[in-house]
């Protein structure tokens, strides 16, 4: 990797909350001890219970996130845009990767192999606390979907997930204001657990009320905050839901 590239790609993932936190000599190291790897739609960049091949960070198109349910059926759990990091977690555990990563689209990835990662902990270890805080911000957004499971209305679930989505992408763009979430709304009844005629009603509702506006394969949440708040009384917010079999967790993954 050239000198000038190197320097464009450490200036934009630094604009992310995670990385541009780092010491620059360490986002200079990761950097250089990093390729870019070009991937096909549907190519796989990581297989659930692999060994941990190393970090990776979207630079253009989408990335997919899916994990196996007991069931057999794939979860769909995140839909990574450009500079989203995947992987923190088998690499720094040493552990199987816990998820399945698909490229959604056409993706250029920044690659950091784990074996680099393993050299320059090694050479410095005070650098491990540093990508320790990039695990450190998934387990408290972990515990976050914890209880947005709980929320047993999916009217709440949906705002909180719209919420939780759009803040994340502005945490690794580093701007506030409207944010454009790139799925579609067969992903996004799968991620909550509704089914798509549901989903389109709430949506509808949420949109109507100014909080999002509703594209081609795209959802503009208009400000994130506002969105997630919910103004049910708390009796309201824990009614139980109908369930039924229209609306599931999750369905089967079709394609990718």
């Amino acid at each position: 990797m050239q000198l000038d590239e190197q320097l464009l790609l450490i200036n934009r993932l630094s604009q992310g909350s995670w990385f541009g936190r780092m010491p620059l000599a360490l986002r200079e190291l990761v950097i250089a001890r990093s390729r870019v790897r070009t991937y096909a739609k549907g190519q796989l960049l990581s297989i659930e219970g692999s060994p941990p091949k190393g970090l990776f960070a979207a630079l253009e198109g989408q990335v997919h996130v899916v994990a196996t349910l007991a069931s057999g059926d794939e979860a769909l759990i995140h839909v990574a845009e450009p500079g989203f990091w995947l992987g923190e977690f088998g690499v720094l555990a040493g552990t199987p990767t816990l998820a399945t990563f698909v490229a959604h689209s056409k993706v250029r990835a920044l690659f950091f192999p784990k074996n680099q990662f393993d050299l320059i902990v090694d050479e410095e270890p005070r650098y491990y606390r540093y990508f320790a805080h990039l695990v450190f911000e998934r387990y408290a957004a972990l515990l976050r979907a914890f209880v947005e499971v709980q929320e047993v209305t999916p009217d709440v679930r949906l705002r909180r997930r719209l919420s939780a989505m759009a803040q994340l992408q502005q945490s690794v763009r580093a701007s506030a204001g409207p944010v454009t979430l790139g799925l579609t709304q067969a992903e996004l009844s799968r991620m909550i657990g509704v089914s798509r005629q549901t989903l389109n009603g709430l949506l509808n509702g949420l949109q109507q009320q100014g909080l999002i506006e509703l594209g081609f394969r795209k959802i503009t949440v208009i400000d994130p905050s506002r969105v997630g708040e919910v103004m049910e009384s708390p009796e309201a917010e824990h009614r139980p839901a109908a369930t039924g079999p229209q609306d599931v967790a999750s369905q089967p993954r079709k394609s990718v």
